[in-house]
């Protein structure tokens, strides 16, 4: 009998550290992975990544106060940006981006692979990028054809990202309607005047495994069994169908890694007799859209699909549920790779209720990012706030474990936060203000949050400390 239990024993510490490494495995694959392929993919334009090296000997710009995180929101750890490769192609060199640039980031000072990047701001990027590369592509040099069709596509690419109809308005927000994009070109129809940006927060990947099943993307419209939508961004960079058809089995790869993932854990205290409290609230609430949070025997976390929610129930900002229309969905199906990009053809549209993972991390809240804290997501509209800073949102100082988010500025009536709306409403990209188009904080307000007291509100975030 005792042999039996040891073996027992031996057997789940050996699951364990098999997903465990697991987990370290798919983090360091996915922190090395592009797409890059044939010339093509997420580049910049030939050579200029060479600007970028000598940076790195100097060593300029380099630290979180630089302009490469500040303005621009990239990730950078040990003065390098993480997820931006020198790649080698036909004696030149390739600027590429990768995975980890948008989908990695850090919160309370921890860097998390598989994170969101809260402060990626690809419309400044595309902004900089077009202006540098576009004084870059008129310098002189020895007659090079790949130099210049690379270049071209670089400049596209950033001319998109820049265009002011389509871009996002703040740090930390992504346009879904660059991916829509590509359908419109592909296809040869001209893009409406009235196209909508679409814009939402960089999503986690861990649990992606399960949650593709019920959709891609925050509004669970894209079926994600199918590979095409994990490359969707990588076609909007100037990826071509052959290279994307070549590579898929790469693309299959890439989405089992997610799969791998597992969640960080809270670094801070926990308190368990109010976590237990806050667990019976969950589960007299919350399981009902977020589902169960199961563990296995070893503690580790068990994935289950997500469910979509329709949007009468949560009633969140509509912006991005505008991003899909009956136009739209004709061009996915006349696209070239109408095979791969398939779609969920609900008759209804709604929002992901995502499982809660890691959710300490995920600040902050909701698909658009518009509210700073939990404890926030548990009030009124009227008492969430306005206006935030997002100015080193994953720092150690600017996190909250009281509120359980982002360390905001709650006092209307001080000359910073006067100074700080004014700003905003003059467009200030790392301010998010929530009168911004797609940035409505309202939504999420269900009947059992006015019964809850403080205390039992407390008791709720102490629980999911715990996911």
């Amino acid at each position: 009998m005792i042999k039996v239990l040891i073996g027992v024993l031996i057997l789940n510490i050996g699951i364990a550290s098999d997903r465990i490494q697991r987990d370290s495995v798919a983090k360091t694959e996915l922190e090395n992975l592009n797409f890059f392929t044939k010339g093509r993919g997420m580049v910049i334009s030939p050579d200029l990544i060479n600007m970028y090296e000598i940076l790195k000997k100097t060593g300029i710009g380099l630290s979180t106060t630089g302009i490469l995180n500040q303005r621009w929101g990239l990730n950078l750890l040990d003065k390098e940006v993480k997820g931006l490769f020198n790649v080698p192609y036909k004696k030149m060199n390739m600027g590429v981006l990768g995975c980890v640039a948008c989908h990695s980031g850090r919160a309370a000072g921890q860097w998390i692979i598989g994170l969101g990047n809260k402060n990626i701001d690809v419309g400044q990027v595309g902004k900089d990028a077009y202006l540098a590369e576009l004084i870059w592509g008129m310098a002189p040099r020895p007659t090079k054809p790949e130099f210049r069709e690379i270049h071209n596509r670089a400049l596209a690419f950033t001319k998109i990202l820049k265009n002011d109809n389509i871009n996002n308005l703040t740090q930390g927000l992504v346009p879904t309607s660059l991916v829509k994009t590509w359908f419109y070109e592909i296809n040869e129809v001209e893009i409406p005047r009235r196209f909508g940006r679409g814009q939402v927060k960089v999503p986690h990947l861990w649990g992606y495994g399960e949650k593709r099943k019920s959709g891609s993307f925050w509004d669970g419209f894209a079926d994600g069994v199918y590979p095409g939508w994990a490359v969707a961004v990588e076609l909007r960079g100037g990826q071509s169908v052959e290279n994307v058809r070549g590579y898929v089995d790469k693309v299959h790869h890439a989405e089992d890694l997610l799969g791998d993932l597992l969640p960080p854990k809270y670094p801070f205290e926990i308190d368990q007799i109010k976590a237990s409290r806050g667990q019976q609230s969950f589960g007299k609430f919350c399981i009902k859209c977020h589902g169960e949070h199961l563990r296995d025997e070893n503690n580790l976390p068990i994935f289950k699909e997500s469910k979509v929610i329709p949007w009468k129930y949560v009633k969140t900002d509509y912006e991005r549920l505008e991003f899909v229309t009956d136009e739209f969905l004709s061009l996915i199906d006349s696209s070239p790779l109408n095979d791969l990009m398939k779609y969920k053809d609900r008759d209804f549209k709604g929002y992901v209720a995502p499982r809660l993972w890691g959710i300490w991390s995920r600040f902050p809240y909701l698909h658009n990012g518009s509210i700073p804290t939990l404890r926030d997501l548990f009030n009124p509209k009227e008492d969430r706030p306005v206006v935030f800073n997002l100015h080193r949102a994953g720092e150690l100082d600017r996190y909250d474990p009281i509120n359980f988010g982002l360390k905001v500025n709650r006092d209307i009536e001080s000359r910073d936060y006067k100074k700080m709306l004014k700003s905003a409403k003059r467009g200030k990209r790392n301010l998010y203000y929530t009168k911004r188009m797609g940035h409505g904080n309202q939504g999420h307000e269900f009947g059992f949050f006015r019964t809850m007291s403080d205390s039992d509100k407390t008791d709720l975030i102490e629980y999911l400390k715990t996911l």
